[in-house]
């Protein structure tokens, strides 16, 4: 895994800037072993993205784990305040080439049949210090055609303070089924110590819920926090489950209950543990 930082001076919307131009190689090696006869439990194809595109697997869960012999290709270029280095706007690009042919599968899966991957780009803008906009896309070079997209904007004018809203398309494939689907999420202060937090993801291609996360958050200040949150998600096309947690946090001592925040982390972008508080005067309360 290798890259190179190139750095200039510039100018954007009348704004003194720090351009970059980020290159980066990743080459990966990983010798074929028959995993056949496995059994499968709870292991999937891991979602394209660009966290993905630069992993050493594509299968998330251990029950296989993919033969490569494969580069994949990135440019960033940034635009930075050259005071704070606050990213004012970022562009990315990047595919993956492979040397060699897919022979490790899930059980049904077909195999890869070219020797490219789709290509993935992505523009993020810091309109204000606290609005933002990003939008990503996949593009298939064998059809010609999106495969899938995403456009979100985030708005977080403080510290534990976010709102997020999102659209997300993907087109139907072989292996794939299509999706198009609204996202709203937050983490939002509701009265002094006292903070909401939730998550609803609509599908309009199924005309249903996919996914709703809600919940209240507690912050005692000095001693202890408390967390309360409900999942519902689809599971089939007319099932869904239902999860509870509860939570006491006692302050650098211990936690009693089941830990929601990793789903809120998951499922709300930009969320931020209520405790403890940031010390005040620093500059940074808002980042903490």
């Amino acid at each position: 895994d290798t890259g190179l930082i190139f750095e200039r001076d510039g100018r954007m919307l009348g704004q003194d800037v720090t351009q970059t131009l980020e290159p980066r190689l990743y080459y990966l090696r990983v010798p074929y072993r028959d995993q056949s006869r496995l059994p499968v439990s709870d292991t999937a194809l891991a979602d394209f993205n660009f966290a993905q595109i630069f992993s050493e697997n594509i299968y998330a869960g251990n029950d296989r784990i993919a033969e490569a012999n494969q580069v994949t290709a990135a440019l960033t270029s940034r635009w930075l305040d050259p005071k704070t280095g606050v990213e004012r706007a970022r562009v990315t690009g990047a595919q993956r080439l492979y040397f060699s042919d897919q022979r490790v599968t899930l059980p049904g899966d077909a195999v890869r049949s070219d020797g490219r991957s789709d290509y993935l780009a992505s523009v993020y803008g810091a309109l204000t210090s606290s609005l933002s906009g990003e939008t990503t896309v996949q593009y298939n070079p064998q059809i010609s055609r999106v495969s899938r997209s995403t456009v979100g904007a985030r708005f977080s004018p403080a510290r534990l303070s976010t709102l997020a809203l999102s659209y997300r398309y993907q087109r139907e494939s072989v292996s794939v089924l299509g999706r198009e689907q609204i996202d709203l999420a937050f983490q939002w202060p509701l009265a002094p110590r006292w903070f909401g937090v939730g998550r609803f993801d609509y599908s309009l291609l199924q005309n249903r819920i996919a996914e709703v996360v809600a919940g209240v958050e507690y912050n005692s200040a000095c001693c202890f926090a408390v967390r309360a949150v409900v999942q519902r998600y689809a599971v089939a096309t007319r099932d869904a489950t239902t999860a509870f947690f509860l939570q006491l946090e006692l302050n650098g001592f211990a936690r009693v209950g089941t830990s929601p925040i990793n789903t809120l982390r998951r499922s709300i972008p930009g969320y931020q543990v209520i405790n403890p508080p940031p010390e005040k005067g620093t500059g940074f309360e808002r980042y903490e």
